[in-house]
């Protein structure tokens, strides 16, 4: 569309503008790893854009270019996979720094940062317009993978995150420095689980900015999508329940009526409209569940779904790296209280965290708001160099207990990465 609309109005800068990136080198050490040229966008497009998206308060200083990363994984079991994500550049410009923008919630598996969605687009134009590399992974189970999309599930998507982390830094023009995390709503909490899993395994990370993210799943974010007052309760709860089943080995009849465990792969596995998935699912979330799961999640008796969400919460470990959580007020997805109540909780366990308002925004009105403020915030931070001189290290544990490494050749863990010991002899008084 912006292209069109440039074309109209001055064909040569148009022309320009939508012209596609040159190649990228990858280093000896990247196997597995394919990147794809897809387009540049000079900087009238990219503030063109900023500003037909309400976005206010800063512009894009450079032109970028943008690419599709293919690299490789491994999924619970340790088998091997493939995923995808976007990188970004600023064009004819040595970035000073490096940014993973982990996105948000989608029912649709081509609407990803790698096929240049809108949020994926958006982060490139904030971050490499004004000079970062910008990478954003799609995560599993979208994009170029299949698989079943693990919803708020930490192994799997710190997983995807910092394994782009790593594949990005053979590539041509990437930073080696320790990144800036930032995530909007499930991308908020995706930015916290790899900053969680990289600082266990000693892997440092700049600092970690998340927007409307969900942390406190069991106690705070689950009951309070069962109350349905977003239009997208069922989407939200439908995308949990299918890839909690479908990670932990149950049923999906399990926890949902047979009708709707029928309805929600067909949903999700094939492509629909994401207005088409809202409308075929029940206004109010209940309807979704046999009786047994939804009294387990409203606090009467046991189920599996009720111990997955538990394991999957994200509010219990000591940050290295400040953390800002923005919200906003109006937020009817995502409560406010997960951003206050997340950032109190950690502050006792030691951690540089402050949860921030926005203002009177909504879900998605909140990123918008906050997209200058952690750009501002960000270019306090320096790049420095990675600290171990073996390289990145991912390491993450299975089902069964195993410490398992993404990386050929890595040292062996001394510990699990998925709870970092707390010290009371650290903890913060922070208020609100």
């Amino acid at each position: 569309m912006v292209c069109a609309v440039l074309l109209a109005a001055s064909p040569p800068l148009a022309l320009a503008g939508c012209s596609t990136p040159r190649t990228l080198a990858i280093d000896n050490q990247g196997h597995g790893i394919e990147v794809i040229p897809l387009k540049t966008y000079v900087t009238l497009q990219s503030n063109f854009m900023m500003w037909l998206a309400n976005v206010y308060g800063v512009r894009a200083i450079n032109a970028i270019d943008c690419y599709r990363v293919i690299y490789l994984s491994m999924d619970d079991s340790g088998k091997p996979i493939t995923l995808s994500g976007m990188l970004a550049l600023p064009h004819d410009a040595t970035p000073h720094g490096l940014v993973s923008f982990q996105h948000g919630t989608t029912s649709d598996r081509d609407s990803v940062p790698s096929s240049l969605s809108t949020d994926g687009l958006a982060a490139a134009i904030l971050f490499s317009g004004n000079g970062y590399a910008t990478i954003a992974p799609d995560y599993v189970g979208l994009g170029i993978s299949k698989k079943p999309h693990p919803y708020y599930i930490a192994q799997d998507t710190e997983r995807a995150v910092v394994d782009m982390i790593h594949a990005v830094r053979h590539i041509e023009g990437v930073p080696k420095s320790p990144p800036l995390l930032v995530g909007f709503s499930e991308g908020g909490y995706a930015s916290l689980a790899a900053q969680r899993v990289m600082e266990a395994t000693e892997e440092p990370v700049l600092a970690t900015a998340a927007i409307a993210g969900a942390y406190n799943l069991r106690s705070i974010s689950v009951p309070w999508t069962l109350k349905g007052a977003s239009v997208q309760a069922s989407v939200y709860l439908a995308l949990w329940v299918r890839g909690y089943a479908e990670h932990y080995g149950h049923p999906l009849d399990s926890a949902f009526t047979p009708y709707y465990a029928k309805l929600v792969p067909e949903l999700f596995d094939t492509s629909h409209d994401p207005d088409a998935v809202v409308k075929a699912l029940p206004r109010d979330p209940k309807e979704l569940f046999q009786p047994a799961a939804l009294g387990a999640l409203e606090g009467r008796g046991q189920h599996w779904l009720v111990d997955a969400l538990t394991e999957n919460e994200m509010s219990d470990w000591r940050a290295r790296a400040p953390i800002r959580l923005y919200y906003g007020s109006n937020d009817v997805d995502v409560p406010p209280t997960e951003a206050t109540t997340t950032a109190r909780q950690m502050a006792t366990r030691g951690s540089d965290i402050q949860a921030v308002a926005t203002g009177a925004q909504d879900h998605n009105q909140s990123v918008l708001a906050a997209a200058p403020m952690i750009l501002r915030w960000f270019q306090t931070f320096a790049p420095t160099h990675p600290s171990s001189a073996d390289g990145p290290r991912s390491f993450y544990q299975t089902r069964d207990g195993r410490v398992r490494c993404s990386r050929p050749r890595c040292p062996a863990a001394s510990s699990p990465p998925n709870r970092i010991p707390t010290d009371p002899d650290h903890a913060v008084d922070k208020s609100w």
